[in-house]
């Protein structure tokens, strides 16, 4: 009888350690970030949105738009995307507030910005070129079909920024914060492209 109870008494100990420890790596907010980065670059969004505190499904939805016109430029696309190098630099805990925490992150990715601003150039030349040439309207998508992968494909693994994340301890699991209203961190996870189309706009405003 003392033998059965003894065993009982190991079982649940054991459990209990097992679970204070798988417990304790899911409170750590620089555990969190490693593991939602390391899911983009796998393309894992399924896993990602394990932690983060809002809706991850507009990433793979846009990739499926893309794809729909283009499997090619999305393949292409998103594989540079994903390709991004990262290293966790400083984990924070706000010292007012258990549940917030901050981690920089020190972020190198390919600027995209720059592949999109070639291409809006590069497909505009092609598309006038062509149509004055008589080309036909198959052959001048598949032109710029090759034009938009080649200038992707040239892009650089040179954009390098550091960057604040924000999460937030809920029901014991840290979560990151909406990256919409982390404009840096959106910025760079787009490869540049949000402060490329923002330049190209001021641009044109203060044309008009």
């Amino acid at each position: 009888m003392k033998k059965k109870s003894l065993l009982i008494f190991i079982s649940i100990l054991l459990i209990f350690c097992l679970t204070s420890c798988s417990k304790q790596e899911t409170e750590n907010p620089g555990e969190t970030v490693v593991n939602f980065l390391n899911a983009l670059q796998q393309q894992n969004y399924a896993s990602a949105k394990a932690y983060y505190s809002e809706n991850l499904d507009n990433l793979p939805n846009f990739r499926n738009k893309i794809e729909a016109i283009s499997p090619a430029v999305a393949n292409e696309l998103f594989n540079k995307l994903a390709d991004f190098s990262y290293t966790i630099k400083k984990v924070e805990i706000d010292p007012n507030d258990k549940n917030k925490a901050s981690v920089t992150v020190s972020l190198q990715c390919y600027d995209l910005g720059s592949a999109f601003q070639n291409i809006i150039l590069d497909y505009l030349k092609t598309d006038l070129e062509m149509t004055f040439d008589g080309a036909k309207d198959e052959e001048i998508i598949q032109k710029a079909e090759e034009t938009i992968l080649a200038d992707i494909s040239k892009s650089e693994k040179n954009f390098r920024q550091a960057i604040i994340i924000a999460l937030t301890k809920e029901d014991d699991v840290w979560k990151l914060d909406k990256i919409s209203e982390n404009r840096e961190l959106l910025n760079a996870l787009s490869g540049n492209i949000i402060n490329t189309i923002e330049e190209i706009n001021n641009d044109i405003n203060t044309i008009k």
